[in-house]
């Protein structure tokens, strides 16, 4: 399967998508993004996304606390900030004092990746070492159907590049690639 516009360090996607009989689909856009909300306008310029809600695009935010290594959480647009105030104490068992001073940066984002290209699927070097661990959360209401994640990168290009895969299968992906650093929330 190919795996034009990723990195060398991503191969994984594929190659573990293909053992789970998973079809990625790399999908080239006529402009640039770096919003949620711009992705889903675009997509629906297409008549085969009409449908699409904002809750198909999925971001990938890395939280960052003094120097200390990334924690990423993946999670469906909804509009909303998440706070890790309520999620890390409840994944990682991170006091809720601890949790609260990780932010996100759009100046500081994982090797690979620019701010509006965070992907669910980091370098493998990343994680275990700039990023600890990353928090998937679950929304069985789009569990099975295609969703448009960004796949990282840095040049123009990275910005009209999107892929599309079933929600359920990032974090399959992930969890067979990096087993107990991939966390879920349910």
């Amino acid at each position: 399967m190919p795996h034009t516009k990723l990195h060398e360090e991503q191969r994984y996607v594929f190659e573990i998508a293909e053992e789970l009989r998973i079809k990625p689909e790399l999908v080239y856009h006529e402009r640039p993004t770096i919003s949620c909300s711009e992705k889903l306008d675009l997509l629906k310029e297409n008549s085969d996304f009409k449908d699409w809600t904002l809750d198909r695009i999925v971001k990938a935010l890395y939280f960052n606390r003094n120097g200390l290594p990334f924690i990423g959480v993946i999670t469906p647009e909804f509009g909303i900030n998440i706070k890790p105030k309520e999620i890390f104490p409840k994944v990682l068992k991170i006091s809720r004092g601890k949790a609260e001073r990780y932010w996100v940066n759009p100046k500081h984002v994982p090797k690979g990746m620019s701010w509006g290209t965070c992907s669910p699927f980091p370098l493998v070097s990343s994680v275990g070492t700039e990023i600890s661990d990353l928090i998937f959360l679950n929304h069985s209401t789009i569990r099975d159907k295609l969703v448009d994640i960004s796949v990282g990168g840095s040049g123009k290009e990275m910005f009209e590049t999107s892929m599309h895969l079933p929600y359920g299968a990032i974090y399959e992906i992930l969890r067979k690639q990096f087993g107990d650093r991939i966390h879920i929330l349910t």
